[in-house]
């Protein structure tokens, strides 16, 4: 009976809400509706729908997020056409409460009211989906733009007035805030990204969980602000929108092909086209003669610019043709957040016309927006794209995908000025909301956002999402703190990996440290026949080998490593016995011990055999206490092609079963691990724990020395600094250009920080 009395109560809600609306012929009489609370609430059926609910009896008795109530009267949404359906959005005010029982709480703000044309969309986020996407127009009246009607402008949740608005629908990212998450960073620093706000979704009386709502980019006055071409002066240079995407509707196919390397290799069968955005095709009949020509000419220019001989020239070349700064941006964007969409799908180009450009102080150059990032911070199990060390712009040189990156990200990549501005752009970027500090805010408060009043459970309620493998997830939890935590530290590596690549490296002050105990495994071969001098392998059958077996390719026989990446000094253990934790058991575990001591990082040097380990790690300190678990990522042994992330390469290994060495080029490699831990605690051990079915292999530790000198207080910002300071840092960790009024943290060249006090 609780499942009827809860149907029944929804089935009043919706009676209730469509007696108040434009709807008034939608008015069942009291009995039909007592018949149909005997029968699951379904607005969709199994053929247009798939998977359909896993839970269709969700209530929402109150929550934070906006409510909003769709009716489509039964009808089937479709995919390539609208149909004619209503919208209410309910919304007391941020901070305030909404109640989706609109009987027992009347006179809430009405935020929205009126008819809308709404269809699905998306690809991958509609085929891989059971919630699906949805776009919509609002209209003025009660019938369809291709019957005769009008579309209507409106403010919508704040959100400047347009007509164009759509659902994202969170699936696989079950934070479910991916994209609002990128387009928040990413707001301060482009010209325009959209506007997106969470919402709580019923249809036909029936919840269908959390939905993001809100701006899709177009040319609205509040959005790319884009003109009709020809609008001025008949100017038909713009104003224009395209998207590199999917060949889909109207389109242009480039001319080029993609590249397969930084030095200009073709893949013959890899192209690209550009979406028609806008106009879109609705609108050719009634636009100037040419219009489609002259969008496809522009984008012509823009790409040829790259092909020639000045392409790269600081004044000429590319730059006539876009904003540098605007790609500087999205390229970021892009690769903070692993993207593996980005650059060849979901891009969004836009520009304004030369003569509406000089009329208005405007840029005529092609511009970037941003969209469609659910794949991205560590979302993807193809691509690359749950791991932290790769580039996605690189994604030719490692994937055969269908849909390849345009050449021209090469060009710009490989022009030093690019790269050089880019590297400037990122040191700002960290030093405002892209800090590790603002982000892991932004992150916390739209979880917070989700989950305080109820609303990640009741998605999870109706869809059952949480706990289990949906395309194309690498990780999942068995709760949503736990895919929160994994999107966490996924973030913070990511950030280090790329800090490593674009940051000016600051010198390290680290010293190796030496295990007291745990080493269970002898992993170096120091003279023939192979088994009788090591007790395990660092792949299925192969392992390092020492000077005596070979001088090329063999560990240092002073045992001292210094990694090319990081600059990080390790201090091999010796080669006669237990030297490494070796693990070949999903499950295995070791506790390394050691000399207590504190850090603020503690790195490792290891490396992985049959493919690219996963290896949790637990800092335990002499109090008691121990660290988060922390997931690593640990790079296969095989380094055919290093790319300088790598802390030594050039490795030979040998087969301990036949005293095979290795062929041709050396190509093992060993690779830095890098752990956050508490300063003020001393370490005294570390467990590691192998979390697949691949080999991971430790084989040497080291920290960072940190000291803090006393306080030193001042009286004025331009007081003089040490010699020896390398850096100055605010209290949360953010690098300043000089001292500031308050405390300061100054690092020093010896690794020793000194707190600055300035009083004025």
């Amino acid at each position: 009976m609780s499942n009827i009395n809860g149907n029944f109560a929804r089935i009043l809600q919706n009676y209730h809400f469509m007696n108040n609306s434009a709807h008034t012929h939608w008015i069942w009489p009291l009995a039909a509706m007592l018949l149909l609370t005997i029968l699951p609430a379904k607005a969709q059926q199994g053929d247009n729908y798939r998977g359909m609910l896993a839970n269709p009896y969700v209530q929402i008795d109150e929550t934070n997020l906006p409510i909003i109530f769709i009716e489509v009267d039964g009808q089937m949404i479709l995919r390539d056409q609208y149909i004619l359906a209503h919208m209410k959005v309910i919304h007391n005010g941020d901070g305030q409460l909404n109640y989706g029982d609109t009987i027992a709480h009347p006179g809430q703000h009405i935020d929205y009211e009126g008819p809308i044309a709404l269809r699905y969309r998306g690809n991958s986020s509609f085929d891989s989906s059971n919630k699906k996407p949805f776009q919509l127009r609002t209209l003025k009246e009660d019938l369809l733009p291709d019957e005769g009607g009008e579309k209507q402008k409106v403010e919508i949740l704040g959100m400047g007035k347009d007509n164009k608005w759509c659902f994202i629908a969170p699936w696989g990212d079950k934070v479910m805030f991916r994209d609002v998450l990128t387009f928040d960073l990413a707001r301060p620093w482009m010209d325009y990204v959209p506007t997106m706000k969470f919402c709580e979704v019923i249809l036909d009386g029936t919840y269908y969980g959390v939905y993001a709502f809100g701006e899709r980019i177009s040319k609205g006055k509040h959005r790319l602000n884009l003109h009709d071409p020809g609008s001025d002066e008949g100017d038909l240079s713009g104003d224009y929108h395209v998207a590199v995407d999917r060949a889909e509707d109207s389109y242009y196919t480039s001319r080029y092909r993609a590249w397969a390397s930084m030095n200009g290799d073709e893949k013959y069968w890899a192209g690209w086209v550009y979406q028609h955005k806008e106009p879109d095709q609705d609108d050719w009949a009634t636009l100037p003669t040419g219009t489609r020509q002259r969008i496809n000419t522009e984008i012509d220019l823009m790409e040829s610019s790259f092909r020639t001989e000045d392409a790269t020239d600081p004044e000429g070349g590319y730059r006539r043709y876009i904003d540098e700064q605007s790609f500087i941006d999205y390229l970021l964007s892009t690769e903070i957040s692993n993207n593996i969409d980005g650059y060849r799908l979901s891009t969004h180009f836009y520009k304004y016309s030369e003569t509406r450009a000089r009329n208005e102080g405007l840029d005529p150059r092609w511009k970037l927006s941003l969209w469609d990032i659910n794949l991205g911070w560590g979302n993807a199990n193809y691509n690359h794209g749950d791991r932290t060390d790769s580039w996605v712009y690189l994604l030719n040189t490692y994937s055969d995908d269908a849909y390849q990156v345009p050449f021209y990200w090469y060009v710009m990549m490989g022009d030093r000025n690019f790269v050089d501005h880019v590297k400037q752009r990122y040191k700002q970027y960290r030093e405002g909301n892209y800090s590790n500090e603002r982000i892991m805010q932004s992150i916390d408060s739209l979880a917070t956002l989700l989950t305080s009043h109820g609303a990640v459970d009741r998605n999870d309620e109706a869809w059952r999402v949480i706990g289990r493998y949906e395309w194309p997830n690498p990780f999942y939890g068995y709760s949503y703190e736990e895919d929160l935590n994994y999107m966490k530290q996924w973030t913070t590596k990511r950030l280090r990996f790329l800090d490593n690549a674009l940051l000016p490296r600051e010198p390290r002050n680290t010293t190796p440290i030496l295990p007291l105990s745990g080493w269970n495994a002898d992993v170096i071969v120091e003279d023939l026949p192979a088994a009788d001098f090591a007790t395990s392998t660092i792949d299925a059958d192969r392992t390092f080998y020492s000077r005596q077996i070979r001088e090329e390719g063999c560990l240092p026989s002073t045992r001292l490593v210094t990694s090319q990446a990081e600059g990080i000094l390790y201090r091999l253990a010796a080669y006669t016995g237990p030297n490494a934790v070796s693990m070949h058991q999903q499950g295995q575990q070791a506790t390394v011990t050691f000399d207590p001591f504190y850090t603020s990082d503690l790195w490792m040097l290891a490396t992985s055999g049959s493919g690219r380990a996963l290896l949790e790690a637990v800092v335990n300190y002499t109090d008691g206490t121990s660290s988060e678990p922390e997931l690593l990522e640990v790079r296969d042994f095989s380094v055919p092609n290093p790319d300088g992330t790598e802390a030594l390469t050039g490795l030979g290994n040998i087969r301990i079963t036949t005293d095979e060495l290795n062929s041709g080029t050396c190509h093992s490699g060993l690779f830095d691990l890098q752990l956050h831990t508490d300063s003020k605690r001393q370490i005294a051990s570390v467990t590691l724990t192998s979390r697949n079915g691949s080999y991971p292999t430790v084989l040497a530790f080291a920290y960072q020395i940190v000291s803090t000198v006393s306080v030193h207080e001042v009286n004025e910002p331009s007081a003089q600094l040490p010699s020896a300071a390398t850096g100055i840092f605010s209290a949360e960790g953010i690098r300043l250009p000089a001292l500031q009024k308050g405390l300061n943290i100054v690092r020093q060249a010896d690794g020793t920080v000194r707190k600055v006090f300035v009083k004025e």
